[in-house]
């Protein structure tokens, strides 16, 4: 082989990797549903728009659980332990923004979901209120 170009043996661990990327992905995200449909607790606000329960933990396993855990311990994206700790406003600037409190740049890969919204609707305060209450239960 000369020496232009990617050997099979690299295009092969590209394509396991990926494959196995997906399959995790999807199966973190498969459970997150799982665990939203069987929960009838949460946290829970409600919302100021239209006066119905906002569920923190439904809210988290649909829009977060897929990369960070079913029990936010981490999986394609990291543990939230540390969330905990975080004020309501560096919550939302991670979640909204993609920016941590240190004033780092999350990964890409962190939606920015003050652009591209939960569950189809532009993000609120109550709804990032209601997940960081249900990461702070955990």
């Amino acid at each position: 082989m000369s020496g232009d170009g990617f050997s099979r043996r690299e295009i092969t661990a590209v394509l396991t990797f990926t494959v196995l990327a997906v399959a995790i992905g999807t199966g973190s995200y498969i459970t997150g549903l799982k665990i939203a449909g069987e929960t009838a607790g949460g946290a829970e606000a409600v919302s100021v728009a239209t006066g119905t329960p906002v569920n923190g933990q439904t809210l988290y396993a649909t829009n977060c659980a897929g990369c960070h855990g079913p029990q936010a311990q981490g999986g394609v994206g990291p543990a939230l332990t540390a969330t905990k700790h975080w004020t309501a406003a560096a919550f939302a600037e991670a979640v909204l923004r993609g920016r941590a409190p240190d004033g780092r740049e999350l990964a890409p890969v962190m939606p920015r979901f003050g652009e591209t919204g939960l569950d189809g609707a532009p993000a609120t305060d109550e709804q990032i209120n209601a997940i960081h209450a249900y990461l702070r239960g955990l």
